[in-house]
C-alpha cells in the first residue's frame, strides 16, 4: 500500500497555556504580554523574525521589547541565545502530588494545611513561591505553616502578602517557630504603640506613610520616649500650629531628648522653670521708653522749628 500524507486546515488561532493566563498575566506589563503572544504567533507560523520588526508590529521600542524578553526569562518561560534563538518553554501545572518527587511527605502535608487555611486550591505560582522558601529562605514546612496561619489570623490569604512577611521573617533571621513567635510579639508591641500614636493623631495605621513611619520608630526607640510623652508633643504641635505635623513633632521631641526629658514630669518641671531674659527683656524696655521719650523732644523741637520757618 502506498504511502498517504493528511493534511490538517491551519488554524486560525494561537493557543495560549491556561497557567499563563492564570498565573501571568495579572502580574506582567502589557507590553511584555504583547511580545509573548507575538512571539507565539510567530512561532507557529515558523516565521522568522526581529527584534526590530516586532517592535514595528507592536508599536514598541527595541529596548522595550528586549525588556521582555529578560522578563519572560527570568520566569523561566523562555529563553533565548545570542545566535538569535527564541524558544518559549512549556508550562506545566505543579501539583502537589508531584512534589514528593523533591520533597519528603511533610511538604505535601503543609500544602494540605496551606489550602485549609486560605480556602483554595493552591496555584502552580503559590506552590512556587512555597517552595522557594524551602530552598532559598531554609524555612522548614512548620515554619511555612505557622507563617500561612499568621497571615490567614489577620483575613491575609493573598499569596504575595504571605510572600513579603516570610521575606521579612527571613532577614531578620527566624530559623524556627519559637522565633517567629518572639518576631511576632514584638512586632505586634511595636505596632500597638504606633496605632496609639497614630489614632491620636486622627491618622490610620493603614494610611501611614513609609517616611511617618521612620518618624515613629525615631520617636520610640532612638528617643526611647513611652507614648503618652509623644503624644503630649502632638498636643503641644496641634495646639501651636492647628495641625499634626510630623516634622513640628518631631522638633520638639529632638530637644526634649537634648534637654533629658524621659517623662510627662519632666516636660512639667521644664516648663516651670523661670525664664532668665525676663530681667534684661525689661530693662531693654526701660532703655526703650527712655529713648524714646528723648526722640520725642527732637521731634517736637524739629515740628516747632519748620513751622517757625513756614510763618517766615
Amino acid at each position: 500500500m502506498a504511502d498517504i500524507e493528511i493534511r490538517v486546515p491551519f488554524m486560525e488561532f494561537t493557543p495560549v497555556y491556561n497557567s499563563f493566563i492564570d498565573e501571568y498575566l495579572k502580574e506582567a506589563n502589557g507590553d511584555f504580554v504583547k511580545v509573548y503572544l507575538l512571539c507565539l504567533r510567530l512561532g507557529h507560523l515558523r516565521e522568522a523574525s526581529s527584534v526590530e520588526k516586532i517592535a514595528t508590529a507592536l508599536n514598541l521600542l527595541q529596548a522595550d521589547v528586549a525588556k521582555a524578553f529578560d522578563y519572560w526569562v527570568n520566569l523561566s518561560i523562555m529563553k533565548y541565545t545570542p545566535d538569535g534563538l527564541i524558544q518559549l518553554l512549556p508550562l506545566k501545572e505543579n501539583k502537589i502530588e508531584d512534589l514528593e518527587v523533591y520533597y519528603d511527605g511533610s511538604v505535601k502535608e503543609m500544602f494540605r494545611d496551606i489550602e485549609r487555611l486560605t480556602g483554595r486550591p493552591l496555584s502552580s505560582k503559590e506552590l512556587s513561591v512555597y517552595m522557594s522558601m524551602i530552598d532559598d529562605f531554609s524555612f522548614s514546612p512548620e515554619v511555612i505553616t505557622f507563617l500561612v496561619e499568621y497571615c490567614s489570623s489577620k483575613k491575609k490569604t493573598d499569596f504575595r502578602y504571605i510572600e513579603k512577611v516570610g521575606l521579612a521573617w527571613y532577614d531578620n533571621g527566624i530559623k524556627s517557630i519559637d522565633d517567629a513567635q518572639n518576631y511576632i510579639t514584638k512586632h505586634e508591641e511595636k505596632w500597638n504603640s504606633y496605632r496609639a500614636i497614630l489614632s491620636f493623631m486622627g491618622i490610620k495605621d493603614n494610611d501611614i506613610s513609609k517616611p511617618q513611619e521612620e518618624f515613629l520608630e525615631k520617636w520610640l526607640f532612638k528617643f526611647n520616649f513611652p507614648v503618652d510623652v509623644i503624644q503630649e508633643a502632638i498636643r503641644i504641635c496641634t495646639m501651636r500650629i492647628n495641625e499634626s505635623n510630623f516634622s513640628y513633632i518631631d522638633k520638639i521631641l529632638a530637644d526634649w531628648s537634648k534637654n533629658g526629658v524621659k517623662n510627662i514630669n519632666d516636660i512639667k518641671k521644664a516648663s516651670k522653670k523661670p525664664k532668665g531674659t525676663k530681667k534684661a527683656a525689661s530693662n531693654s524696655f526701660g532703655n526703650y521708653s527712655g529713648q524714646r521719650q528723648y526722640d520725642m523732644q527732637e521731634l517736637r523741637k524739629q515740628l516747632l522749628g519748620r513751622g517757625d520757618s513756614d510763618e517766615k
